[in-house]
């Protein structure tokens, strides 16, 4: 049942990417997420299963795969976060006074059940009428697809998600349940490995930000930009120096890391290191004084 579970799930990624590209960033930009379904395994499987997709990084906020009835008030939390609640329970959502009088607007509702995946306004404005045609890849577009959050991925990342998914649709069914979880989340972690391979660089007394964002290319500086500011990032380098003596943290990681950090050594004759960014930052103040 595990394997078949596992699979649908998989299936879901694979038949879905776009949506399931669109709940990943949803939870890169700290959003608040709730996820509906019938079973209690169903449900706390898919959302684990987002949450372990963010490694090396991890969820720092509320974070409840199952929330009991009695605590249902904790969707009208102000801070972000990451919640599944039963179909019983659903009710709560579209019939709360106080929870429909606050500004939602930054809740994503997932249906998993019915492959639906809606703004908070959507689904209590169509939750009494649904429609079979209405999900996954029928995903609302109405004020949706400009949505900041759907597009903070640059398209290099996706291009490579959509690629790497569709190989492991040929090859899953050769693949045990471990391989293919594997597979699922080496393909995620490649996001983080190529944008942040050199993050060790920029570690002294504190995370060197500054200069870590002007070691990187245009196409993906924008998108460190505004991860490097997130509550994902910032505890991320916190566990980091708090483990840095013992090493114990985020080993895996690391080794991708340097494994990627050989390969585009090779591929680039003049490495962008810690040392050349001060360079020429020194270089361009330089300029800027001799104008004066």
């Amino acid at each position: 049942m595990i394997n078949l579970e596992f699979i649908r799930i998989a299936d879901n990624f694979i038949c879905y990417l776009e949506t399931i590209i669109k709940i990943f960033s949803s939870i890169l930009y700290e959003q608040k997420l709730i996820f509906i379904g019938n079973e209690i395994g169903s449900l706390t499987r898919l959302i684990n299963t987002f949450v372990c997709l963010l490694y090396p990084f991890s969820w720092p906020h509320t974070f409840v795969p199952i929330l009991p009835a009695l605590m249902l008030d904790i969707v009208q939390a102000p801070t972000p976060y990451i919640i599944g609640i039963l179909r019983s329970c659903e009710s709560y959502l579209s019939g709360n006074d106080d929870f429909l009088s606050q500004d939602n607007s930054d809740i994503l509702i997932v249906d998993i059940d019915h492959d639906r995946i809606r703004s908070i306004d959507d689904y209590i404005m169509n939750n009494s009428h649904r429609s079979s045609t209405d999900n996954l890849h029928h995903f609302p577009t109405s004020n949706q697809e400009n949505n900041p959050r759907f597009q903070i991925l640059p398209k290099i990342f996706k291009i490579e998600l959509k690629q790497e998914i569709s190989l492991l649709r040929k090859t899953r069914l050769s693949l045990s349940l471990d391989e293919c979880q594997q597979r699922l989340h080496d393909v995620f972690m490649s996001i983080f490995v190529q944008s942040c391979y050199n993050y060790k660089d920029y570690f002294n007394e504190t995370f060197q930000r500054e200069e870590f964002l002007q070691s990187k290319q245009h196409t993906i500086e924008l998108f460190l930009e505004w991860f490097t500011r997130t509550q994902i990032f910032g505890l991320f380098i916190r566990q980091k120096f708090e483990y840095n003596n013992a090493n114990q943290f985020a080993i895996s990681f690391d080794s991708a890391c340097g494994k990627y950090l050989k390969k585009f050594n090779k591929q680039t004759p003049q490495r962008v290191t810690a040392k050349a960014v001060k360079r020429k930052s020194a270089t361009r103040a330089n300029k800027q004084d001799n104008r004066f």
